[in-house]
């Protein structure tokens, strides 16, 4: 056996702010932080309606993705959206208990025309679109699993959006900054 090396520990930190842990951390915060502020208004009914429109709006996206020509974004990543959007959807169906076979086709047939041609703006409108409208539902679901869930979904759906711009050689500002506004609950 072989004597441990001593070694010094370096007094200085690295700049924390600068690091990815440091960007998942405040993720994790402002999750904390947004379910702290619910009030239950996602209790009952209300809380089956908002998890059946997640599951509805997941199951559009991938018929979108389906739909969309081959080639689409890149070679390959329409299957992996659309596969990772009916995840979503299945995920949120087992944690609520609702099915998790009805799209939501009024938002499929607002974005169906972009998709079948091929625009692949439509696909960074769609993950940031999902992401923010995920996002706004953080400060009103009141159960622990379903929270952790539509996080996750939300961070998932905000990296899908970065591939995207990066694939089509977005700027910087459009690789970071998701400036979608949130679906309404009647869209």
């Amino acid at each position: 056996m072989t004597n441990p090396v001593e070694v010094d520990a370096p007094t200085e930190r690295p700049d924390r702010r600068s690091t990815r842990r440091a960007l998942l951390g405040l993720g994790v915060v402002g999750a904390a932080l947004a379910a702290s502020r619910s009030v239950g208004a996602a209790a009952g009914d209300e809380g089956d309606q908002l998890a059946q429109r997640v599951i509805g709006v997941e199951l559009a996206a991938r018929d979108l993705y389906l739909a969309a020509p081959d080639g689409f974004v890149a070679d390959g990543l329409a299957e992996v959206f659309a596969s990772n959007h009916a995840a979503f959807a299945d995920r949120i169906s087992g944690i609520t208990g609702l099915s998790a076979n009805q799209r939501d086709d009024a938002f499929f047939d607002s974005m169906e025309s972009a998709f079948s041609g091929g625009d692949t703006a439509a696909a960074l409108e769609l993950e940031n679109t999902l992401a923010a409208t995920h996002a706004e539902l953080l400060g009103v679901i009141d159960d622990g699993t379903l929270l952790s869930a539509i996080t996750s979904i939300v961070s998932a759906e905000s990296r899908n959006a970065a591939v995207i711009a990066s694939e089509t050689g977005a700027d910087l500002d459009v690789i970071i900054v998701n400036s979608a506004a949130p679906l309404t609950p009647e869209a």
